[in-house]
């Protein structure tokens, strides 16, 4: 699993964090660490971008979850960005789409902020 965090938008407000690869039993402690770590900056407008996630396990979905939660609670927002076929199909079973805002395009997550 690779993990990289980038700040976007005309203050650095959002944190774009980039997953790819596979966030499992040996991986999804660095994924909850990258989460907080944005957090613990004060940020909580979060883009999640996994356009490599090839496989999430459920306490992957669990950190996802909980960064959502702790978003809105803190007045932010949490949106995914470039989720493939197969991981947007177990987003749809877990009913992350009705309440996470998915998005295609980069500059259209970053604009939906505003």
């Amino acid at each position: 699993m690779e993990i990289a965090v980038s700040r976007v938008g005309d203050m650095g407000e959002i944190a774009v964090v980039k997953v790819s690869g596979v966030v499992d039993s040996e991986t999804v402690e660095l994924f909850g660490d990258a989460v907080e770590g944005v957090f613990a900056e004060g940020c909580y407008n979060i883009i999640l971008d996994i356009d490599g996630l090839t496989y999430i396990n459920t306490a992957g979905l669990s950190i996802i979850a909980d960064a959502y939660k702790k978003s809105s609670q803190n007045k932010g927002v949490l949106k995914i960005l470039r989720a493939g076929e197969a991981i947007r199909e177990l987003l749809d079973v877990v009913r992350f789409t009705k309440i996470i805002d998915i998005y295609e395009d980069e500059e259209e997550a970053i604009g939906s902020f505003r």
